[in-house]
């Protein structure tokens, strides 16, 4: 009776089971001793967030109307991020919205050249090459799994088999938990609505990085 009842997840369901997964990965490896049972199991679950988020920037350029705001929108975000992502990691990495970033310049792209799958390999090739030169989050399998996603969007097993043999590297129990969270999609937009929410969501990613360096910093001091 429940389960006739229940209507599957939101988009902003799937967005908060998101944002707790990535805030749960990266209390692991920013704050626990790695190789533990208990770093393990966090890191699996954490590794939920990127397909979710994937899966949501592809929703939202279908949804968006304005595709160059929806990039500034992640630009700026990116380019806020950089300093906790510096702060807490000291390399030449960045953060996972400018992987987002790449992602949605590929969709763009694909979607002004038309039906056209050779000129789709060269711009998604493209995009990967940059991803891998900017050592963005994922790196090129974050931007093939964002394509993924747009191309074989009615897909479900097409999008499931390419997620898994594009993010195998990153552990697949945790995909897997992503994929199951995705398939429970119902279209339905949920309770995240208006600009301020949407902005709010943004901005939780330097927002909780940066309260992830003051916890590291000042373990490490006292």
């Amino acid at each position: 009776m429940v389960l006739e009842q229940w209507k599957g997840l939101s988009g902003s369901a799937l967005k908060a089971i998101a944002l707790v997964s990535m805030t749960v990965d990266h209390i692991a490896y920013y704050l626990m001793e790695h190789g533990t049972w208990t770093y393990d199991m966090m890191r699996t679950v954490g590794r939920m967030a990127f397909p979710i988020f994937a899966f949501l920037l592809v929703e939202g350029y279908g949804h968006t109307r304005s595709t160059r705001k929806y990039a500034l929108n992640l630009l700026a975000f990116a380019l806020i991020s950089e300093i906790p992502w510096w702060l807490l990691n000291h390399d030449n990495t960045h953060n996972v919205f400018f992987t987002l970033l790449l992602g949605l310049i590929a969709i763009e792209g694909m979607c002004r050249i038309g039906d056209k799958p050779l000129i789709w390999c060269i711009i998604i090739a493209s995009i990967c090459g940059n991803a891998i030169w900017l050592h963005v989050d994922y790196e090129y399998s974050g931007i093939l799994l964002i394509c993924a996603f747009h191309i074989f969007q009615p897909d479900k097993v097409t999008k499931c088999l390419l997620a898994t043999l594009f993010m195998y590297q990153y552990g697949v129990i945790g995909l897997w938990l992503g994929l199951a969270v995705i398939l429970c999609y119902n279209g339905q937009r949920g309770f995240i609505k208006g600009q301020y929410a949407k902005y709010i969501c943004y901005a939780f990613y330097p927002l909780h990085l940066s309260f992830l360096f003051l916890l590291n910093y000042y373990s490490c001091v006292y």
